[in-house]
C-alpha cells in the first residue's frame, strides 16, 4: 500500500511564531511535508485566536525567506473579493516559483460580518455583497482560476526584432457573471509554473462545493476529501487517503507540531521531496486553458521597429 503524504496546518498564533524565528523558518523549510496551510483556523470553525497574521502576507514572507516549503493561503469571499484573492494568489506563485496555492472556504472566523442577507464581500463595506454559502465560495474559486489564466505566461515573448514584448491580444476578459460580476483580465501574468493549485476546505458540518464544468477545485481537505484533517495527538486515518493534514491546537506550539511531523515521517507517511511546485509535488494535472472564444482585452500588437 502506498503511504500517504503528510501536510501541516498552522493557526494564527503559529503564524506569528513561525515568522518571528529564523530557526523555525529553516526547520519548516527542511521538513519533507507536502504543504502547509497558513491560517487553517480561519476556515475550520475554530474560534478566532487573540493574535494572527494575514495568510497571504505570511505566504510572501515564506516565499522570500525559504527555498523548499510549499503552502496554501487560506481565504474566503467573506472578506475578499475574488479579484483581490486572484492577485494575491498569482503574486505568491511568482514569488515562490509555484510553491504556493489557495485553500478556499465558506466562512472566515476573523472576517467582519456583512449586511443581513449578503454577508460575503459586503462586510468590508464595498458593494452589496453576496450570500455566505458554498455557491459563493465556489464562484470565487472559478473566478480566481479564470483570472489567473487570463494573461497566459507564454504570451510574454520579448521579441526585440519586432518590438513586440507581449502578445497582448492573447490577454482576455474572463466575463464572469455569477455571484460576482467580473470582466477582467487580471493585471498580472500567469505564473511560469501555470495556474495555482486551488483546494477546498470541507469541515464536518460545512457545505461541499457544487462542482460543475471546468471545475477549479484540485483538492478537497477535510471530512469528505482525499486529505484528512486531524489534530495533534489524534491517530491519523491513513487508509483510503492521499494525505493527512496535521494541525496544532491553540495551546500547542509550532515546535510541538514539527516534532510530531518528523516522527510521523519516519513511520507511516511518505516523505515529500523538497522544493518544486505544489502542483508537481501533489501530481495534479494542469487545468485546461481558457477557451479560444474568450474575448481579447487588447488588439493584436503591431511591429514597432523603434525598439
Amino acid at each position: 500500500m502506498t503511504k500517504p503524504y503528510l501536510a501541516l496546518g498552522l493557526a494564527g498564533p503559529h503564524l506569528v511564531e513561525l515568522t518571528s524565528s529564523h530557526a523555525l523558518l529553516a526547520r519548516w523549510d527542511a521538513l519533507e511535508v507536502a504543504f502547509t496551510v497558513l491560517g487553517i483556523d480561519r476556515l475550520d470553525g475554530s474560534d478566532p485566536a487573540s493574535v494572527t497574521l494575514t495568510s497571504s502576507a505570511v505566504g510572501a514572507t515564506l516565499a522570500g525567506a525559504t527555498r523548499n516549503g510549499r503552502f496554501l493561503i487560506a481565504a474566503t469571499p467573506q472578506r475578499d473579493h475574488p479579484y483581490n484573492i486572484a492577485r494575491r494568489v498569482a503574486s505568491l506563485a511568482h514569488l515562490s516559483q509555484g510553491r504556493s496555492g489557495l485553500l478556499i472556504g465558506v466562512r472566515d472566523a476573523y472576517a467582519p460580518h456583512g449586511p443581513v442577507g449578503a454577508p460575503a464581500w459586503g462586510g468590508v463595506g464595498h458593494g452589496g455583497g453576496a450570500a455566505l454559502d458554498a455557491r459563493t465560495a465556489y464562484d470565487a474559486a472559478l473566478a480566481v482560476r479564470a483570472l489567473e489564466q487570463s494573461w497566459p505566461h507564454d504570451s510574454i515573448i520579448g521579441d526585440l526584432d519586432t518590438g513586440i514584448l507581449v502578445q497582448s491580444d492573447r490577454i482576455v476578459h474572463v466575463d464572469i457573471d455569477n455571484s460576482f460580476s467580473i470582466a477582467g483580465p487580471l493585471n498580472a501574468p500567469e505564473p511560469a509554473t501555470g495556474a495555482s493549485v486551488i483546494a477546498w476546505y470541507h469541515g464536518p458540518d460545512s457545505d461541499l462545493p457544487p462542482r460543475g464544468d471546468d471545475d477549479p477545485i484540485d483538492l478537497v481537505l477535510g471530512a469528505s476529501g482525499s486529505v484528512a484533517v486531524v489534530s495533534l495527538g489524534e491517530k491519523p486515518p491513513i487508509a483510503g487517503r492521499s494525505g493527512v493534514l496535521l494541525r496544532a491546537g491553540a495551546n500547542e506550539t509550532i515546535s510541538d507540531l514539527f516534532d510530531a511531523a518528523e516522527r510521523l515521517l519516519g513511520e507511516d507517511f511518505a516523505p515529500s521531496r523538497l522544493g518544486g511546485s505544489l502542483r508537481s509535488a501533489l501530481e495534479l494535472a494542469h487545468p485546461k486553458p481558457l477557451p479560444p472564444s474568450a474575448r481579447s482585452a487588447f488588439p493584436t500588437p503591431q511591429p514597432h521597429t523603434a525598439l
